[in-house]
This record gives structure tokens, sequence and C-alpha cells, in this order.
């Protein structure tokens, strides 16, 4: 991912050092609809804006977030009629397919910083109008901070963790986010990209952690999409791999995984 092969990809790591000097223009990712799926507009490609630049990782449209798109679209019982939670949303297209399958509330989140959070606002106006965009909620949130402003309408039925996975020192953030905004009978969607293989075993260990607080979890997709950016080291397929976990609170998967 066109970074150092060690580096951990800590939030405090990725905070910019200082403002850049020329501000870089966005860019533009699209992603077609499955079959029988049209935006409101009737058209069936998405446009998602990306920030130009970001050290938070929210100028690229990952292919994690197509797989786990896919994923929701192929699933509509996990949204109609659903409250949604994306943690990390970037662009936000899983947000945008919570809606589009029927979602109530959808909060679009992500760190509190102005660009990101305009720009989620502007790819649903964009690609869902203001009916059924309004919905969709683009909110800041800090990982493991109060969750309040994210809980007015109660917990969640479906929280969305899309490639946050190699973000290793953030593990504990994130799960705590978790254990605060998901319902009692919510399903959480972690979908992940081995970015730098030698670290696989470290995004994996995101997992046996989640069932040490009571959680089970399953494989339920692993597709091959090819790897983001040719020019980083390792594997092409364990860097191309897409993988997505169905993870629900689970007492029992507590006990098992604190007997071990």
């Amino acid at each position: 991912m066109s970074a150092s092969d060690d580096e951990d990809m800590g939030l405090g790591e990725l905070m910019p050092r200082s403002p850049s000097p020329e501000p870089i223009p966005f860019s533009f990712a699209s992603y077609t609809l499955p079959s029988g799926v049209t935006l409101p507009s009737g058209e069936s490609d998405v446009s998602i804006r990306l920030v130009g630049t970001h050290p938070l990782w929210g100028h690229h449209l990952w292919n994690t977030a197509r797989v786990t798109t896919n994923y929701i679209l192929a699933h509509p019982a996990l949204t109609k009629g659903r409250r949604v939670l994306e943690l990390g949303a970037g662009g936000a297209l899983p947000s945008l397919a919570a809606a589009l399958g029927g979602a109530s509330f959808v909060a679009a989140t992500d760190y509190n910083d102005a660009s990101l959070l305009e720009n989620i606002a502007f790819n649903v106006t964009a690609n869902l109008g203001d009916e059924l965009g309004g919905c969709v909620h683009a909110i800041g949130h800090t990982w493991g901070a109060d969750v309040a402003p994210l809980m007015e309408g109660g917990p969640y039925d479906l929280v969305i963790l899309s490639d946050l996975a190699f973000n290793h020192s953030q593990h504990p953030a994130l799960m705590r986010t978790l254990d605060a905004t998901l319902a009692k009978d919510g399903v959480a969607l972690v979908f992940l990209t081995h970015h730098r293989p030698r670290l696989a075993d470290a995004d994996m260990a995101f997992f046996p952690n989640l069932a040490k607080r009571g959680y089970g979890y399953e494989r339920v997709v692993e597709e091959y999409t090819g790897p983001m950016f040719q020019e980083d080291p390792g594997d092409e397929r364990v860097r191309g791999t897409v993988h997505g976990f169905r993870c629900w609170r689970d007492e029992s998967a507590k006990v098992e995984e604190e007997e071990e």
C-alpha cells in the first residue's frame, strides 16, 4: 500500500505532520451495481468522489469496499429496515449500498475531519439524491471514543468495518466502538485484505481478540480481486484477496477463547 512494510498504520502514525502546501484535486472512482439494483436516477453506475490525498487513506476506493458492497447488496436482509453504522467509511460506498438496500438509518462515519465528512455528504447527495440520501448521515467519530453522538436512535443492527484491520494499533479502539454500538442480535461485517503479507497474522489477530470479548465469527467471503498497488512487496495473491467475516455477539465464544 505504498508504505513501509513495517509501518503499523495506527492513527497516530497516519496523522499529518504539516499541511500540504497545495490541495490535490478530487479523484473519482466508479462501481457498477449488480443486476436489478439501480440508483434513484435509474443509473447503475455509482460515482465515488475521493479526497485528493489524505493521511488516513481516504483517497482510495479500496477493493475491499467493493467486495463488502457486493455482499451487502446480495444480502438485503442485513439492511432492509435496519440501522447501519460504517466505521472508517472513506468514500462511503458500503453506506450507499446500505441505503439502497432499504436501511432506515445509516451513520457513515470517519475521523472528524472536514474534508472526509464533506466528501461523504457529497457522495450521498450525488448518488442517492435528497430523498433516499436523507437516511445517510456523515458523522465524525474517533474509534474507541464516546459513542453518544452516534446513539440517538439506539444501537445498530449492522456495523461495517471495511479494510480497517491493517490498523493494528487501533484494534482495541475499533472493538470498543463495536461493543458500544452493536445491538444484542446485530451483525458486524469485517472485511479485509492483507496489504502487507508478512503482517497477515497481525491482521487476523483481530478475530481471536474479538472472540475474547464475546463474539463469534465465520468467514463468508474469500475473493481474489488483484492487488491495489502493483509496486508493493509480497505475494500478489495474498495482497489481492479480500477476506470477509460475519461477526456476532456470542458469550459462549468468549468462554471457549478464555479456556484455551
